[in-house]
């Protein structure tokens, strides 16, 4: 009976030192994976500003699509479908 025990309080042992090898590898990646995020957010800000004019020309077209006219022409597009 001992033999058993002996056996399985290895094996737990085994299985606790892999599981904190895993973490350790895995909590080294996150370090990495936070620094390259912080780098990008960093580094983008001046790059977004570029983006400007493009995303009021969407918002442009966005509020012209919701318009009154966008859904005047759906409902007739609608009533003729029918």
């Amino acid at each position: 009976m001992t033999t058993v025990i002996t056996v399985c309080v290895i094996v737990a042992t085994l299985a606790f030192v892999a599981l904190a090898a895993q973490a350790i590898l895995t909590l080294r990646q996150v370090r990495y994976t936070a620094k390259a995020v912080e780098y990008l957010a960093l580094n983008a800000d001046g790059k977004l500003t570029a983006l400007d004019p493009v995303v009021s020309a969407v918002q442009t077209v966005a509020s012209g699509i919701s318009s009154g006219w966008f859904r005047a022409a759906q409902s007739i597009y609608g009533f003729f479908k029918k």
